[in-house]
């Protein structure tokens, strides 16, 4: 028996907005942002020539540059992720929608924020949907709304998001 997929009635959305939310968030909108930005060519250009100052370091025996370039470069790969993950995790400790259910209604004219608090939002607002595997963003300027697979209430509702968003021209990855 085929079913045929109602689009008049609103789309649900519920979950609770909590650590383990914050985690999938960061490290989601963190890659992307990455993969998706002009920072990167800059990162490569300065390890090029942090590379360039290795070798000079070497050649010249000037040792306060190799300390320098490997700093740098610990910075690059690992430390600036580290500093945006504790700025995100006292970010949710101090957000009003920490440990929160947050509860969404999606039709046509756009996103119902339900609780904690009433807030509309028309699809020309929000910039961008982008599909993460099994879960969503929303980036709606300037903040990136993560929502779970699991707050959906079926396959057949993601499945129907993912439609209007298409239809709106806002849908992004796979």
């Amino acid at each position: 028996m085929l079913r045929v997929m109602n689009m008049s009635n609103p789309i649900h959305i519920r979950y609770v907005w909590n650590k383990e939310n914050v985690e999938h968030l960061f490290d989601a909108s963190y890659t992307y942002q990455f993969n998706h930005s002009a920072k990167r060519f800059i990162g490569w250009l300065l390890i090029a020539l942090l590379q360039y100052g290795v070798v000079l370091a070497f050649k010249k025996e000037v040792f306060a540059i190799l300390l320098f370039a490997t700093i740098m470069l610990v910075y690059w790969y690992y430390g600036k992720k580290v500093i945006a993950r504790k700025r995100a995790q006292r970010d949710f400790e101090k957000s009003e929608f920490k440990d929160k259910t947050i509860e969404m209604n999606i039709d046509e004219s756009g996103f119902t924020l339900l609780s904690p608090h009433q807030e509309k939002w028309g699809w020309d607002e929000v910039q961008e949907v982008i599909a993460l595997g099994d879960d969503i963003m929303l980036y709606k300027h300037p903040h990136f709304h993560y929502i779970p697979q699991k707050a959906f209430a079926s396959l057949e509702e993601k499945s129907r998001f993912k439609s209007l968003a298409k239809k709106h021209h806002k849908i992004l990855g796979t």
